[in-house]
C-alpha cells in the first residue's frame, strides 16, 4: 500500500514556482475536523480504552456467528469490567509483551492498578506470575536485578556481561526455582492466551500484521481513510475461519524452515489437504510459492517440483520449467512451456513463454543506446537531466504516475460498497482490488466513468484530487501530486493516454501494477514520452517488456535508453 509519499519526486527542467504546492500536508485533517491527538501531548484518559471497546464491539457485532466460544466470552468479560481494568488491559494490548512486570504498570488514567490487576485476573483476561520460560524473565530483568535476586552466582560475576550472568543462572537453577525467586521480588503478569487477541486483530484490521498503532496514526491526522459501508465478516462460517488459521500456521512453519529444515516433509504433505475457504486458498497459493522458493534456495530440486504443482498462480509453472531444464528433463520442460504459451496466466508468463530458451525473441521495444565512459551513480537522474538540458521537463515517477491517474479516475469504483469488499474501518482499498474479478464485478460503474466526455472527465479528475486529498488509496501517491499538481499532468498528457492507460490498468492490476517506465518526459516541443533507463549491466524485466507491448498496441510513445560503456 502507498498511501502517500511526502518526499518530492526527482524533478528536472520545470520551474519550481510554476509547480505550486499544497499548503495542507497529505493526511492532515481540515480545521473543522481537528485530529483527536496532538504530538507530544498525552492522550485523553479514556483514549486507549475507547479504542479497544470500539474494536471489541465491532468484532462481536460483525463476527458473532464465527467467534470461538472462549474468545466471545473473553470479549464480553472485558466489556463488563470497570474503567480501571479496561484501561489497564487496553495498555497491555498496545505494549510489547508477553511479560509485563507489575511495577511498570503505572498509568495516569488507572487510579488503582492493583485492583485493576485483580479484576482482570478474576475475569480470566490475564495471568499473574503464570508459567513462562525462565529465560524470558531473565531477559527482561536488568543485570543488577539478576545479581541481587541470585546473589549466590558470586561476586566474580559483577564484571561479566549480562548474558554471561543470565546463562550462569539458567545453568545453576531449574526454571521453576528461577520463576519463584523472580515472582517474590518482581511479580509479573501476562495476557491470557495471546492467540485470542491476534485473532481479534485479524478480524478487525483484516490482517494480524496490523496493530493498534493504526488508531494512533488516524487520530494524529497522519492517515485518513475513505468512509465506506462495511460488509460482514470475510469468513462466511467458522469452518472457513479455522481453515484460514490453519493455513496461517503453515505459513509460520515455512518462515521457520531456516532454523528447522526437518519441517519440510510435513509441510509438503500438508499441501495434499486442500483448504476449505476462498481466502485460505489464496494464502495457500502464496505459501506454495514461498516454500518452492525455499526449496530452490537449498537446491532441493525434486522437493521444489513436488511443491510448485500445488500453486495455480505465476510464477509456479515458470519455476518448474526452469528446474526441469536445469535437470536435463527437456521433454517435460518443453511440454509445460507449450502449455504456458497456449494459455498464459499473466503478462509475465506470456513474456516468459516467448523468450525462454529463445534469446532475442518476443516483443522488442524501441531502444536508444547512449555511449558513456563511466556509469553514473544515479542512471535515471543522469538520463533525465540530459533529456531536459535543452528545455522541457521530466520526472522520475515509475509506477506512481499511471497508478495515481487510475486511482483518481476510478475512485468511486475502488471504494464502491460491494459485498465483502470492505470489512473493517482501516482498509486502504477493497479486499479484491488485485483479483481478476475486481473489474468484472464493477463493470457497470467502470463504464459509467468512462462514458464521460473529455471535459467532464478532466473535471472529474480535478474534483477527486481536491476532494479526496490525503485519503489513503492503494493506487494514489499524493506525493507525486505534491511534486507536480494534477493540472500540470493533464496539460502535459494527451487525454487519450490517460483514458487508455487507466482503462487498461484498472482491468489488469494483478499483472501490471509494476513495471511502468522510470521517467515521464515532456520535450521542448511539448511532446510527451515514457522512458525506461537501463545501465550497462541491466536488462528489461518481463513485466517491463509486457508494458512496452501495451504501449505499442495503444500507440503511446515509449522507449528504452540503454547506457553502454
Amino acid at each position: 500500500m502507498v498511501p502517500f509519499d511526502p518526499t518530492p519526486f526527482p524533478l528536472t527542467g520545470a520551474d519550481d514556482s510554476a509547480l505550486g504546492t499544497s499548503q495542507v500536508a497529505p493526511g492532515q485533517l481540515d480545521p473543522a475536523n481537528r485530529p483527536l491527538l496532538k504530538p507530544h501531548e498525552a492522550a485523553p484518559d479514556d483514549y486507549y480504552q475507547n479504542n479497544v471497546i470500539e474494536v471489541f464491539d465491532f468484532v462481536l457485532s460483525h463476527h458473532q456467528a464465527i467467534l470461538p466460544t472462549e474468545l466471545a466470552r473473553a470479549l464480553n468479560q472485558f466489556l463488563l469490567a470497570d474503567d480501571d481494568a479496561q484501561r489497564l488491559f487496553a495498555r497491555l494490548l498496545t505494549r510489547k509483551g508477553p511479560i509485563f512486570f507489575e511495577h511498570t504498570l503505572d498509568y495516569r488514567e488507572v487510579s488503582d492498578p492493583h485492583q485493576a490487576l485483580s479484576d482482570l485476573t478474576n475475569r480470566g483476561l490475564i495471568l499473574r506470575c503464570g508459567h513462562v520460560p525462565a529465560e524470558w524473565l531473565l531477559n527482561q530483568l536488568r543485570k543488577a536485578d539478576l545479581l541481587t535476586f541470585f546473589s549466590s552466582t558470586g561476586a566474580s560475576q559483577r564484571a561479566a556481561a549480562k548474558d554471561t550472568v543470565k546463562n550462569r543462572i539458567l545453568g545453576r537453577y531449574p526454571d521453576a526455582r528461577i520463576c519463584r525467586v523472580v515472582a517474590q521480588r518482581q511479580p509479573w503478569c501476562t495476557v491470557s492466551d495471546p492467540s485470542r487477541w491476534q485473532l481479534v486483530q485479524l478480524l478487525y484490521f483484516g490482517s494480524s500484521g496490523k496493530d493498534w498503532s493504526a488508531h494512533i496514526r488516524r487520530d494524529l491526522g497522519q492517515v485518513r481513510y475513505e468512509s465506506v459501508e462495511l460488509s460482514k465478516s470475510r469468513f462466511p462460517d467458522r469452518v472457513s475461519l479455522l481453515s484460514y488459521l490453519d493455513e496461517q500456521k503453515l505459513q509460520r512453519r515455512i518462515y521457520r524452515l531456516d532454523e528447522h529444515p526437518k519441517l519440510l516433509p510435513g509441510l509438503i504433505e500438508a499441501f495434499n489437504e486442500p483448504p476449505n475457504s476462498a481466502r485460505a486458498k489464496r494464502l495457500r497459493q502464496r505459501n506454495v510459492l514461498r516454500l518452492g522458493k525455499w526449496c530452490e534456495q537449498q537446491q532441493a530440486w525434486d522437493d521444489a517440483l513436488r511443491v510448485y504443482p500445488n500453486a495455480e498462480i505465476p510464477p509456479a509453472r515458470e519455476r518448474q520449467v526452469r528446474i526441469l531444464h536445469k535437470q536435463g528433463a527437456l521433454e517435460r520442460s518443453q511440454r509445460l512451456l507449450a502449455d504456458i504459451e497456449a494459455k498464459p496466466l499473466s503478462a509475465t508468463e506470456h513474456i516468459f513463454s516467448q523468450r525462454f530458451g529463445r534469446r532475442g525473441q518476443g516483443f522488442q521495444p524501441p531502444v536508444t543506446v547512449w555511449p558513456i565512459e563511466d556509469t553514473p551513480v544515479d542512471v535515471e537522474q543522469h538520463v533525465l537531466e540530459a533529456l531536459t538540458a535543452q528545455g522541457g521537463w521530466g520526472v522520475h515517477s515509475e509506477n506512481a504516475l499511471v497508478k495515481t491517474l487510475t486511482g483518481l479516475l476510478y475512485w468511486d469504483a475502488v471504494f464502491a460498497p460491494e459485498p465483502g469488499a470492505f470489512t473493517n474501518p482501516f482498509q486502504a482499498g477493497p479486499h479484491d482490488l488485485m483479483e481478476h474479478e475486481f473489474a468484472t464485478q464493477r463493470s457497470l460503474l467502470l463504464a459509467q466513468i468512462e462514458a464521460q466526455s473529455d471535459s467532464a472527465l478532466t473535471e472529474h479528475l480535478l474534483a477527486m484530487s481536491h476532494a479526496k486529498r490525503g485519503i489513503v488509496n492503494p493506487l494514489v501517491s499524493w506525493g507525486l501530486l505534491e511534486a507536480i499538481p494534477l493540472q500540470q499532468w493533464l496539460d502535459a498528457l494527451p487525454l487519450h493516454w490517460v483514458r487508455q492507460l487507466s482503462h487498461f490498468l484498472i482491468r489488469n492490476l494483478a499483472d501490471y501494477r509494476k513495471g511502468f517506465p522510470d521517467l515521464f518526459v515532456v520535450h521542448p516541443d511539448g511532446t510527451p514520452e515514457l522512458v525506461e533507463v537501463k545501465g550497462p549491466t541491466d536488462q528489461l524485466q518481463p513485466q517491463q517488456r509486457a508494458w512496452f507491448e501495451v504501449f505499442a498496441n495503444l500507440n503511446i510513445r515509449a522507449r528504452v535508453i540503454k547506457l553502454k560503456r
